[in-house]
């Protein structure tokens, strides 16, 4: 069994929605897209989440059962994803060399102490620091 996080997104998205073509355009997906992601988890998993009542589908006990763990791991999954984002608020520092050896420890030092919790990236004492500041 290998159910994705894709599968979940839907799955949420077409509970609280209350149907595939709600879910498909607040996902950005086709209908058939989340009609098949919705059929895949329910073929995986064994069991209907949804009653299918005309053209709503309302959801069942196993969707009911489902649902809070399924928030749970796309939260996770964000948190993880924020978590190895490139720029995860650190400040990047590139400084000349006698900035870095004269200025920078002093600056550093307050920003630390005024800023504990944020973190420092990369601090980087080059002669040629300019080409970086560019990037």
């Amino acid at each position: 069994m290998h159910i994705t996080l894709r599968q979940l997104e839907v799955f949420t998205e077409v509970l609280k929605s209350g149907s595939t073509t709600l879910a498909s355009q607040m996902l950005s997906l086709s209908q058939s897209a989340v009609s098949a992601a919705l059929s895949d988890l329910e073929g995986q998993l064994g069991v209907q989440l949804f009653d299918r009542v005309g053209k709503r589908l309302v959801v069942n006990e196993h969707g009911r059962l489902l649902y809070p763990r399924a928030v749970a791991l796309l939260e996770q999954g964000s948190e993880i994803e924020h978590m190895f984002q490139e720029d995860n608020g650190a400040i990047r520092v590139y400084a000349s060399s006698t900035i870095g050896n004269y200025i920078l420890p002093e600056v550093i030092a307050r920003y630390r102490r005024d800023f504990p919790g944020l973190p420092l990236g990369k601090v980087r004492i080059s002669r040629s620091f300019l080409p970086k500041l560019t990037r």
